[in-house]
């Protein structure tokens, strides 16, 4: 597979690499299934592995086959959490779980809001514990990753940052057009997420190509079985540019996604007089299918929700997809209100560090999935 450039990391990344939230234990019967995903990724040359701490037991289930492959791997893992104290308590537990001595690239995760970014780098920030694990030799390169373009463009602006993630794909090319220019003044490494916007791009070899053929150095892609890995190498391996007519039918697919797909462009919030957070709201209802605690805290979270929504319209009539945002912002909240029995309980045993057992023996107990 052709290896690129991790701007001034110097790392030599290959062009696809594999996201951490396709192996986790809960899209796999057994262990030896997670972790013949990710032996077969680097079997077939992909030499980036690269997840979060809030990305279930993702960093285990890797570090299992670190145990034996971790010369032939970049090792990269985020953190949600602000504070020097809380990062750094992170930055161990990754270090533990993957078992390795050093991690190559720790980035700061979701930065959203320009508070957020302020903390980071501010006194106490999270970047304080980062800067610590360099100097110790425990982390080697530090990155950042968000949905927010303007966010992103201050972060790189203040040249802290070696690796910068965002959405990217024909759907989402707003971020790479704001940033690729100041990544490349200031060589920092692009590594695109999203890039088959979450599964609603089905042509996947072209929608890969599609993003290599620009200036980025990898492609982060979750695939969560063998098959899902091979077609994501075989994509790599074949990358050509793009042909006017695979162009035509990425569009044309691009263009017939459903009318209910929010593709997080934020039209809407400028204009809505009750400052809901509207593209938040759909981003963490789709998180409920993979972590429904961490999307329904997330949502009590926001200082407005749907239920401040006057019903004005404004948002609809400037969405450039014709959404239905008024009544998708209802069900939406139907959904993430639910479960706060469950959420409790969770929170709980997370707090104490109890809740890998707890749910361990709940699924081994039989217990099922509530109904999201």
């Amino acid at each position: 597979m052709e290896l690129r450039r991790l701007g001034r990391t110097e790392m030599k990344v290959s062009t696809v690499s594999l996201g951490g939230m396709g192996v986790i234990s809960k899209h796999h019967k057994t262990l030896d299934d997670a972790t013949r995903v990710i032996h077969t990724a680097l079997d077939r040359g992909i030499n980036l592995v690269e997840t979060a701490r809030g990305y279930f037991d993702s960093e285990k289930i890797i570090g299992e086959v670190m145990k034996t492959r971790r010369h032939e791997t970049y090792l990269a893992s985020k953190s949600y959490l602000r504070s020097s104290k809380r990062c750094e308590q992170q930055i161990i537990e990754s270090l533990t779980n993957f078992g390795t001595k050093k991690i190559d690239l720790y980035q700061i995760h979701h930065v959203q809001y320009e508070y957020e970014l302020e903390q980071v780098l501010g006194k106490g920030g999270a970047m304080e514990a980062i800067r610590s694990y360099q100097r110790q030799g425990l982390i080697d390169h530090v990155g950042i990753t968000s949905h927010h373009p303007r966010i992103l463009a201050q972060a790189l602006e203040t040249d802290a940052f070696d690796v910068v993630q965002f959405p990217f794909s024909v759907v989402e090319r707003d971020h790479y057009k704001e940033l690729e220019p100041i990544a490349r003044r200031r060589d920092i490494g692009i590594i695109a997420m999203k890039v088959l916007s979450g599964g609603n791009l089905q042509n996947v070899s072209t929608a890969i190509k599609y993003v290599l053929s620009h200036d980025i150095s990898t492609a982060v892609l979750g695939a969560s079985n063998v098959e899902q890995v091979l077609a994501d190498c075989e994509a790599a391996d074949s990358f050509t540019q793009l042909t006017d007519e695979e162009k035509d039918q990425l569009a044309e697919e691009a263009d017939r996604l459903p009318e209910n797909f929010c593709r997080r462009c934020r039209y809407c919030e400028p204009v809505c007089p009750a400052e809901i957070p509207i593209s938040d709201i759909f981003r963490v209802e789709n998180y409920l299918i993979l972590n429904a605690t961490y999307a329904r805290n997330e949502y009590r979270t926001f200082k407005a929700n749907s239920t401040h929504c006057i019903e004005c319209g404004e948002c609809e009539n400037i969405c450039p997809y014709d959404l239905p945002v008024v009544d998708d912002l209802r069900r939406a909240h139907s959904r993430l209100n639910k479960g706060r029995l469950e959420d409790l309980a969770v929170n709980t045993l997370r707090k104490v560090r109890l809740y890998d057992v707890a749910r361990k023996l709940y699924f081994d107990l039989g217990g099922n999935l509530p109904e999201r």
